[in-house]
């Protein structure tokens, strides 16, 4: 049984699957089914499996002599005892709580060769590093895909304590592209506004194309909309901030569609999931307290993520599926026209009405117009550097601002 076994399948697959029978995650058909075994040869080798875990002995499907599956090379288990010592003994937020998937990410990066979670796991079991047993629920998939790239962007935002050692929130804005499950845009900002859901979306749009639907929650991915400068504040409700991102996208003919319940956006709050257990951890780690350089880590994990990681879902990189889907024809995205003025279009837009001395009331001061009294007028501020008036697609005025002070 067991020699025909290991022909089969891969040792790391066989303790994957008696893994999950043995917490539950799977029933014992299912496990049968895919190791191809009986229910009494199934739980003779759950056994063995058991007293290896205990012993500390690492596990092989049939009893050769030695084994060398799970020896790596002493400048790997260098680097191993390094992390795990840092998690275990110097960590602050995160000591004591280790992320497999994430150290095995790490460990590709490092030394250019795939390693598995459960091995490194069971090593770190071995060592001594780690003793606790996963307990975490099965999480629920949502399997509606839509037909290719661009034919939706998933887009949310989630306050977290990103940056552990400032001890406060931050809120990171995510785009993924649903089709690929490719993050297509992304930005750390210290507090959300429609100003940064607005940026986010024209990065986006600009690098990649217009896709032809957006897919947010109802009326809270926008706390606010404001503008904090030297001489000039503006602010206003979360409506507000809502109808911003909506005329912005309906300027670009870019539906926008609300989600019936949280959980029908199930794919990206993944997304911040697989964030959430890398990038504070990675912040604390390096001592990071500014935006900035949390961005540039942040940069990095999204390009690791779509570029090398195999999406458990699709079972493929998202690039790959990305570019594969352009390749077979399946792009749902639209080129920008080139009349288009995506600085005006992502501005902050503003109706005002011109008085009889041709000025309008905006940011608490009053600004030459000059024309068209009793006519209203709209206002596009672009934070913090320019403010522009304009009378249809015609731009009236041009004015720049005095930048925002620096806290």
């Amino acid at each position: 049984m067991g020699q025909q076994l290991h022909r089969r399948l891969p040792p790391e697959l066989v303790e994957a699957v008696l893994e999950a029978f043995n917490e539950h995650r799977i029933a014992e058909q299912r496990a049968c089914e895919l190791l191809g075994l009986r229910r009494t040869q199934l739980y003779t080798l759950r056994a063995r499996w058991l007293r290896d875990q205990l012993k500390g002995h690492p596990f092989v499907v049939w009893n050769r002599p030695t084994s060398a599956f799970h020896q790596w090379p002493a400048e790997v288990q260098d680097w191993l005892h390094e992390q795990l010592r840092y998690i275990r003994d110097d960590a602050e937020l995160f000591r004591g709580r280790f992320n497999f998937a994430f150290l095995a990410e790490e460990a590709e990066k490092q030394f250019g060769q795939p390693f598995h979670r459960n091995s490194l796991r069971r090593w770190a079991l071995r060592q001594g590093y780690y003793h606790a047993t996963p307990d975490e629920k099965r999480k629920v998939y949502t399997r509606f895909e839509t037909a290719g790239p661009g034919a939706l962007f998933q887009h949310d935002s989630s306050p977290h304590v990103w940056l552990p050692l400032t001890q406060r929130q931050q809120s990171l804005i995510l785009t993924q592209d649903d089709y690929s499950r490719r993050v297509v845009g992304a930005r750390l900002v210290e507090r959300e506004s429609a100003w940064h859901h607005l940026q986010v979306a024209r990065v986006t749009v600009e690098e990649v194309g217009r896709p032809l639907a957006y897919y947010v929650d109802n009326h809270s991915i926008f706390r606010y909309v404001g503008y904090t400068g030297r001489h000039y504040r503006y602010r206003k409700g979360p409506d507000e901030g809502e109808q911003q991102f909506k005329r912005a996208l309906q300027t670009l003919d870019i539906g926008l569609i609300y989600a019936s319940s949280p959980e029908a956006k199930g794919k990206i709050e993944k997304r911040f999931d697989y964030f959430q257990r890398r990038l504070p951890f990675l912040c604390e780690k390096y001592r990071i307290t500014d935006l900035a350089e949390a961005n540039r880590l942040l940069r990095e994990l999204m390009a690791f993520y779509n570029e090398q990681r195999v999406h458990q879902e699709t079972g493929e990189i998202p690039q790959h599926r990305w570019e594969a889907a352009f390749r077979h024809g399946k792009s749902c995205l639209r080129p920008l026209e080139p009349h288009q003025d995506l600085e005006v279009i992502f501005a902050l837009q503003d109706e005002r009405l011109v008085k009889k001395d041709g000025t309008i009331s905006f940011l608490s001061r009053l600004w030459k117009v000059g024309q068209l009294p009793g006519q209203k007028v709209t206002v596009a501020l672009i934070p913090p550097t320019k403010l522009i008036i304009l009378k249809g697609s015609e731009k009236l005025w041009e004015y720049h601002l005095e930048p925002p002070v620096r806290r």
